[in-house]
């Protein structure tokens, strides 16, 4: 009795042009996994310096026999003078041709989809890279003080190795201030920004009810057979709150 697998087997019927991209990818990194140069593309690890993919391989079409599509030229008026075996010799060179351009065709398919399995690899590779230093650039630094300075050995009671862990203990204890000193700005622009909103919608509130009051007055005023030109200006619209610090600029009365 033969072994079970786990891994799905491909029908052999299903023609591999017609797999949904997913499932192309899904058979890729199956088939990279399952290599032992290729796996740690696909794989949770980091990248580290020994990893490699093998350089890009640079292909020429290959010296095949050239189509001659001189044959193709002949005129219709000209073919309608041919005798059968005239014709019969035509088609078979223009079979040949064929045959020959069908060459090319699969020689130069197999190129680019050699180049653009190795740009596939290569992206791979990029983002491993830019995973690993990611990682590297974001490490966290640790709350613990180094005992030993600049690679020499040093006698923990020394007087030299207290000031450099007082030191570092300060130093220490001024990030986390600077943290929380941070943190508090951030809280308190958050709620100078909130106070800000609400101010500004009290203001246009404001401004829609003396809008409505001119245009009444307006009205009114139309009706009693006042001119237009002495009709009262409309209300200006006051500019928006800025908070401390920040440059007032005017813009249009009508802004929301």
């Amino acid at each position: 009795p033969s072994t079970p697998t786990r891994r799905r087997i491909r029908d052999p019927e299903i023609d591999p042009e017609l797999y949904t991209p997913s499932k192309r990818m899904r058979l890729m990194t199956s088939a990279l996994a399952s290599t032992s140069s290729g796996s740690f593309l696909v794989s949770s690890s980091r990248i580290t310096a020994l990893n490699s993919i093998p350089a890009p391989v640079l292909e020429r079409p290959p010296q095949l026999p050239e189509p001659d599509w001189q044959n193709g030229s002949y005129s219709d008026a000209a073919m309608a003078e041919w005798s059968q075996s005239q014709l019969l010799e035509y088609a078979l060179a223009m079979r040949d041709n064929l045959n020959n351009a069908q060459l090319h065709i699969k020689a130069r398919d197999g190129i680019i989809e050699a180049t653009q399995a190795t740009i596939v690899l290569q992206n791979l590779f990029v983002d491993k890279q830019s995973q690993a230093l990611h990682a590297k650039e974001t490490k966290k630094k640790t709350p613990r003080t180094k005992l030993s300075m600049e690679g020499r050995g040093r006698h923990l009671t020394s007087d030299e190795w207290m000031e450099k862990t007082a030191e570092a203990a300060r130093l220490r204890d001024e990030e986390v201030a600077e943290k929380l000193k941070r943190a508090d700005r951030r809280e308190a622009a958050k709620a100078e920004k909130e106070k800000l909103k609400q101010q500004w919608e009290r203001i246009k509130e404001d401004h829609e009810r003396a809008v409505e009051c001119w245009q009444k007055r307006c009205e009114e005023m139309t009706a009693g057979g006042v001119k237009k030109k002495d009709l009262p200006k409309k209300p200006t619209r006051p500019l928006k709150p800025k908070a401390a610090g920040a440059v007032t600029t005017a813009g249009d009365p009508e802004d929301s």
